[in-house]
């Protein structure tokens, strides 16, 4: 009886044996078949446009060095941000430096989408809808870092400011921006890809790698001035509006006018705004000026009305003249005309002059001695 039971007390051990083998079989197919998974999902992933999933929900503080602060949205606290820490969009960012310290942080809003700064600066990240996919950094103070995808898709990554917005962003750029007195001071640096810069009454379509630019703004937005610092681009200013008639239908419509501005370095653009105390229209005046800070173009309007707009302001000079030259130079044609012409083949000697006869020398008349006829 005994042997039995030690006989059925080995075959159950066997077969718990045998199912924990099989268990730990299985466990391990399974683990390498979800590797494999993850491993197709990666190159699906690669395959797939950037774009497709390009940002994740939350951005990363990749590295935090020295004194860096996260503000959460509808918070006035700061707190020391925490690096490898994810933080929801609509948080604020700065960093500070105590005594000289360094200071540097890593944010990133997607596996191939870095923002850093290495000195004393504050952003602020904008809050999205649900289903949303795109990013926006609002410029706060201080000097960031871009490095976002070359392939980065447009409409995906902007940049603001309080009066104008960087759009269509991809490869790496940065941007300058310093609060003033009266307003704020910018740059716009583009150093690979393309942005896509649009103000108040301005647009510049396509900075390209190395291109750079300066912009001015007073607190109520009633000037804005832009200067091309490095690169050669062009900035697209509106004129306002122009009565454009069809004469096969005689119909009249109002269409908007714009000018085409080559915006190279130390070129400038200036544009004056202020509201219209009669009608309430924005009134626009704006100049165009060379390198050498000579007037280019000017025109004025009022904000959607073309019977208000001024045209071009601006008259080409014409060429000085000066009297006493012009007179110099007709008296010397006027010579030239009178002399003969030279034979065509110089090389050949121009016969010697005949010498002038010599003059006749002139007979006294006879003295009257009285012996005159007369």
């Amino acid at each position: 009886m005994m042997r039995k039971k030690s006989v059925k007390t080995a075959l159950a051990v066997s077969a718990i044996a045998v199912l924990g083998v099989t268990g730990s079989v299985c466990a391990q197919d399974e683990e390498a078949a979800s590797e494999a998974r993850q491993e197709d999902k990666s190159a699906a992933d690669v395959l797939k446009p950037v774009d497709t999933k390009v940002f994740s929900s939350l951005f990363k503080c990749r590295l935090v060095d020295g004194t860096v602060e996260i503000r959460k949205q509808g918070e006035d606290t700061w707190v020391k941000a925490k690096e490898g820490h994810y933080y929801p969009l609509g948080s604020s960012i700065r960093t500070m430096s105590e005594l000289g310290a360094p200071v540097r942080v890593e944010i990133s809003f997607g596996t191939d989408c870095i923002l850093w700064t290495t000195n004393v600066a504050e952003i602020a990240t904008r809050p999205i809808e649900i289903g949303e996919n795109t990013r926006t950094v609002e410029l706060k103070s201080g000097r960031i870092n871009l490095n976002l995808p070359r392939v980065l898709k447009n409409g995906l990554f902007f940049v603001a400011a309080p009066y104008f917005t960087c759009s269509n962003l991809a490869g790496e750029s940065w941007f300058d921006y310093k609060p003033t007195g009266d307003g704020d001071e910018a740059v716009v640096h583009c150093k690979t890809g393309l942005i896509t810069l649009t103000g108040r009454h301005y647009k510049i379509e396509r900075m390209g790698a190395a291109y750079q630019v300066r912009i001015r703004s007073t607190a109520d937005d009633l000037f804005s001035w832009i200067r091309g610092e490095s690169g050669a681009n062009k900035i697209l200013l509106d004129q306002g509006m122009i009565a454009e008639k069809n004469f096969e239908t005689g119909e009249t419509k109002d269409v908007p006018k714009t000018l085409e501005f080559p915006l190279a370095p130390k070129n400038a653009v200036k544009i004056f705004r202020r509201r219209s105390p009669v009608s309430g229209n924005m009134i626009v005046s704006m100049m165009t000026f060379d390198a050498a800070g000579v007037i280019q173009n000017r025109c004025a309007f009022a904000e959607g009305r073309s019977n208000v707009n001024s045209g071009e302001l601006v008259a080409k000079p014409l060429p000085v003249v000066d009297a006493d030259a012009v007179a110099k130079a007709t008296a010397g044609d006027e010579a030239a005309a009178e002399k003969p012409a030279k034979k065509a083949n110089a090389d050949e000697a121009a016969p010697a002059e005949e010498p002038a006869p010599a003059p006749a020398k002139e007979e006294k008349p006879a003295a009257d001695n009285g012996d005159s006829d007369i």
